[in-house]
């Protein structure tokens, strides 16, 4: 899936409610939104990663959060975080769980694929696409939400939409 097509789903399914909650879309190739609170805005976004889409192994996105005083994405906040920031031990678990279920339906590469003529650090690097996480996550961690086909996004936004939308309201009872 090419990353339009991604941003395409996934906004698809986010956008109603956030759009009947005050929010609009940033103007970015990267698919966000953003909301104004007070005098700064609250901005969140999805980036699908650079590696791009392979046939075998899918892709991966993030989810970025920052308050700012701009709507645009990636400029000087008050507080940018990955999600993970935001998240509960309870998230944690079920994002892994995810993961794990995802990657379980991967189908490994034939030892006749370009990526077994390359190097052997890179070889390695993309064998570590299909295993499965064994990682407990936290507020620190890098969490990249793989995905191979449009029913994994559906999956990962019926959990992340729950915790956006927490994260959006505890920004908006609070000054930050």
């Amino acid at each position: 899936m090419k990353s339009t097509e991604v941003y395409k789903e996934i906004n698809g399914i986010i956008f109603p409610n956030l759009k009947s909650n005050g929010f609009k879309k940033t103007k970015s190739g990267m698919l966000g939104y953003y909301k104004q609170l007070k005098e700064n805005y609250l901005v969140f976004w999805f980036q699908c990663s650079r590696d791009g889409f392979d046939e075998f192994a899918g892709s991966k996105f993030i989810v970025e959060i920052q308050i700012s005083n701009s709507n645009e994405i990636g400029t000087a906040s008050i507080v940018r975080q990955r999600i993970p920031f935001f998240l509960t031990d309870k998230d944690f678990k079920e994002i892994a769980k995810t993961e794990n279920q995802i990657k379980e339906k991967l189908q490994k590469p034939p030892k006749t694929y370009f990526i077994f003529s390359l190097a052997e650090d890179i070889q390695n690097w993309y064998k570590k696409k299909f295993e499965k996480t064994n990682n407990s996550y936290d507020k620190s961690s890098d969490i990249w939400f793989v995905y191979y086909d449009k029913t994994d996004i559906e999956k990962w936004l019926e959990i992340i939409e729950p915790m956006i939308n927490k994260i959006i309201y505890d920004f908006e009872q609070t000054e930050y």
